[in-house]
């Protein structure tokens, strides 16, 4: 799988939703509870206040566009006679772009904290508090650079803590 076409599926929020749905549900799901889902989703209602065109549209283009391209990926296998669907071996490969949902830690918070307490450790030694006072400027400063630095690796370490994908797909698709 190209990594164009990993980016194409995932442009659409509607087989985001899917993948992550059916990650989710360990196991075959009918394809038009799924639809209900993405539909109340999108509605910002629940399954059972959709109304009957809310469904049908959704089920329509869920059914029509979205389980063919993922189905021709080898993301998805979708049996007709049943209505089940569920994810492939294949869907694997794309996990590391998938969003990790309650799993994500908030690192924008961690860096702006960081931010906050290097400001103020960095103020207190320039302004000579008695504990403080004995840092150089330059000592101080390097702290707080270490500091941003250690808290980098830890958020880089943690995003690729799953093996890269990248390994599995070209570089450029040239087709």
């Amino acid at each position: 799988m190209t990594q164009d076409t990993v980016f194409e599926i995932l442009s659409n929020s509607r087989r985001r939703f899917m993948l992550s749905y059916l990650h989710e549900h360990d196991g075959p799901v009918d394809l038009m509870d799924l639809a209900n889902e993405i539909a109340a989703w999108e509605n910002d209602t629940t399954v059972e206040e959709l109304t009957d065109k809310q469904s049908k549209r959704v089920y329509v283009s869920v059914y029509q566009t979205h389980v063919p391209k993922l189905v021709s990926t080898g993301l998805i296998e979708y049996d007709s006679d049943s209505g089940l669907i569920e994810l492939a071996d294949r869907a694997s490969e794309i996990e590391r772009y998938m969003p990790d949902g309650d799993d994500e830690r908030p690192w924008h918070r961690y860096y702006a904290v960081l931010a906050v307490v290097s400001a103020a450790f960095y103020a207190a030694v320039a302004a000579g508090v008695p504990v403080l006072a004995a840092i150089p400027d330059a000592v101080a400063g390097i702290v707080v650079v270490v500091a941003f630095a250690a808290l980098s690796l830890a958020h880089y370490l943690e995003r690729n803590r799953v093996a890269p994908i990248a390994e599995n797909l070209s570089v450029e698709d040239k087709s």
